[in-house]
């Protein structure tokens, strides 16, 4: 009999005695998606939460795999991954340097470019659904992806791990504990990644290499009073930016006479949390952070070399109530992000174009200031009402140089321009019962205007428009089978006005607003605890996105954006006499469905599941060994592909990996 991942997971689940009438209750989650802490169940948006056991279960160490855990966010990268795109309720992005969903790391945004991290010490991580420009401002008019470090205590804590497969070699190691007790904690973590690729007829095969660390200081002068001071960097090198044949990929042999591809990328980032309790009714928190973003990439098809440097400073003012049994809650708050961008496009030395093209130079500067609040009237012991809104002030410009070469004439330009986005927010929220919630919630988000980075023409001097979100969703979370099944559904409907895509050819193209859009769908989440020893996981969503008023392309589906998605995982513990501590195995299986990589719609990728499966020894608490796979049956399948001219390209999905994990906790 041929065993199925499916299969293996109902033999899991049921095929040994289990504790048929235990009444096991999910935890009660404490999440901070609303900047204020509050009980998942209670907390009245679509969201969506990953804790460090459901990432380790899903084999997951870097956040592009987060698909794995959370299927209503769509994963890819734009050739390489520098440049990731980020797909929620349908909307995505063209732009790669401008997600629609909002990226932050223990409340500090995060350039778009720094998405692509190794996942160290975490938490947990918060997936907020639809626009969420009150609280989070600009690019989370989708969604918001949160990810939540754990922080020190007290009490020592090494933790060693390695995991070694076909695909990756790393190591990590991270160590926290007190400096004095309860008045100063250290942590610190570091880890280092050889990544293997799949490339054929390549020198390099796609091969990377990726190492970074993270340090901190919790200062704890009196209870009221804390601050967390943490710098991280990490380091980047790889050669996976080939192109192959978008009929021809799966082979993954790439032409040998062109030139090999590379990029190098270093993320810097200092930060200070301040968090101050003003009596038992107040906090006062203050985020501040400084990002230095740099890249060195070489397109080797092309003999092209694109360096670019972004700093970012950031600071933002949090005033918000505390507290239980009170009759009202608020988060009031201001914001300011001062970012600046380098960037530049020449010919390499040797290269097809050299001598051919002239040097292109880039500067653009942002400042953005605003105003937020939220404020929630607890009616009653079953309504709640809050109403929120944000003001936001960009002020953005430009200048651009290109140089004369034989293929391109020089040109230069200035350009400024300013832009105001108001973003409101209202939500009604009922609890029908102890373990019955309902919502129903109107916000708005936006996608700022901006400047072209590298300019084809003097016209790039004129900013493109924001992108603005209107959603309208209602939703319900209840606990059921006594608190032994969680589930949490919505239905939603957005309208996207000017929304931002590319035109004209591959290497020239300008970013524009090309006309209006719509998104609508439903999303659903269970997770079943039958027994103590098994968990049952299953998620899913449906989306129709489409373009409703263009000038071109009308009717044409969004980009990035599948129809729907599923995600069924099962894990079981197993335990018997003379066994040394517990066997977990856990199977999952992620389906995508179909979806176009272009505004055309010309270029489509079918719909495909994926399975992965682990099977973990933990002889005690203190370690674990794990072989795991992913992508077990070797599917095939496009993770980007473009036009260029009557030529498609494509790149190839990550095979199958197979592999060992070890953990070791002191």
């Amino acid at each position: 009999m041929r065993l199925t991942p499916l299969s293996f997971a109902i033999l899991c689940s049921s095929g040994l005695p289990a504790l048929a009438h235990a009444a096991v209750d999910l935890p009660g989650l404490q999440v901070t998606a609303s900047k204020r802490e509050t009980s998942l169940a209670e907390t009245d948006m679509a969201l969506s939460v990953a804790e460090h056991e459901d990432l380790q279960r899903a084999n997951i160490d870097n956040s592009k795999e987060l698909n794995r855990v959370f299927p209503e966010l769509f994963l890819s990268q734009s050739g390489l991954s520098l440049f990731p795109n980020l797909s929620l309720r349908g909307i995505s992005s063209a732009d790669a340097y401008s997600a629609p969903v909002a990226f932050y790391v223990d409340g500090v945004p995060y350039v778009l470019g720094a998405f692509n991290q190794q996942l160290l010490d975490i938490e947990r991580i918060e997936l907020l659904k639809g626009p969420q420009g009150t609280l989070y401002g600009r690019n989370a008019h989708a969604g918001a992806l949160s990810i939540v470090t754990r922080r020190p205590e007290n009490a020592a804590q090494l933790k060693v791990g390695s995991r070694v497969s076909n695909l990756d070699r790393e190591v990590s190691a991270s160590v926290s504990g007190a400096l004095l007790e309860d008045r100063l904690l250290a942590e610190a973590a570091v880890f280092h990644n050889d990544l293997q690729g799949e490339l054929k007829g390549s020198p390099q095969h796609g091969d990377g290499d990726n190492g970074g660390g993270r340090v901190g200081l919790t200062l704890l002068p009196n209870d009221d009073l804390s601050v967390r001071l943490v710098y991280a960097r990490d380091r980047l090198t790889s050669h996976e930016e080939r192109y192959l044949p978008f009929h021809g990929y799966a082979s993954r042999a790439v032409n040998p006479g062109w030139r090999e591809s590379s990029f190098t990328r270093r993320v810097e980032t200092g930060s200070a949390v301040i968090d101050w309790s003003l009596g038992d009714a107040w906090k006062l928190t203050s985020t501040s952070a400084l990002q230095n973003y740099r890249h060195e990439r070489l397109l080797g098809d092309f003999g092209l070399y694109h360096p670019e440097r972004q700093r970012t400073l950031s600071q933002e003012l949090r005033l918000t109530t505390q507290g239980e049994q009170r009759t009202w809650d608020a988060n009031l708050g201001l914001y300011w992000q001062d970012s600046k961008t380098h960037s530049q496009r020449r010919a390499a030395p040797g290269g097809p174009y050299d001598a051919l093209l002239g040097l292109a130079d880039s500067r653009i500067d942002s400042t953005e200031k605003a105003v937020f609040g939220e404020f929630t009237w607890h009616i009653d012991e079953h309504w709640d009402l809050t109403l929120g809104a944000r003001h936001s002030r960009e002020e953005a410009s430009t200048r651009f140089v290109q140089q004369d070469g034989l293929m391109v004439p020089g040109f230069a330009y200035r350009g400024q321009d300013r832009f105001n986005a108001t973003t409101p927010k209202i939500v009604l929220g009922f609890q029908a019962s102890d373990d019955v919630r309902l919502y129903a919630l109107a916000s708005e988000g936006y996608k700022p205007g901006g400047f072209n980075r590298i300019g084809s023409s003097i016209a790039d001097a004129v900013a493109y428009d924001p992108e603005r979100s209107l959603n309208l969703e209602t939703g319900v979370k209840a606990s059921l089978l006594e608190r032994r099944l969680f589930a949490n559904a919505s239905l939603y409907w957005m309208r996207i006005k000017d929304v931002q895509q590319y035109v004209g050819m591959v290497g020239i193209q300008n970013l524009q607003n090309m006309g209006d859009a719509r998104s609508e769908g439903a999303e659903l989440s269970l997770d079943w605890l039958p027994d103590e020893d098994t968990r049952l996981h299953l998620a899913g969503t449906l989306n129709r996105s489409r373009l409703v008023d263009a000038d071109v392309r009308q009717g044409n589906r969004l980009a990035l954006a599948p129809r729907g998605t599923l995600r069924l995982s099962a894990e079981r513990s197993l335990r018997w006499d003379g066994l040394l501590g517990e066997l977990r195995p856990s199977v999952g299986l992620s389906y995508v469905g179909q979806h176009y990589f272009d505004a055309d719609n010309q270029l489509a990728q079918g719909g495909y599941t994926l399975f992965d499966a682990r099977l973990t020894w933990q002889p005690a608490a203190s370690y674990q060994v794990a072989l795991y796979g992913n992508n077990l049956t070797a599917k095939d399948y496009r993770s980007y592909a473009y036009l260029s001219g009557a030529d498609a390209f494509a790149q190839a999905g990550s095979g199958r990996e197979l592999g060992v994990d070890l953990s070791l906790r002191f």
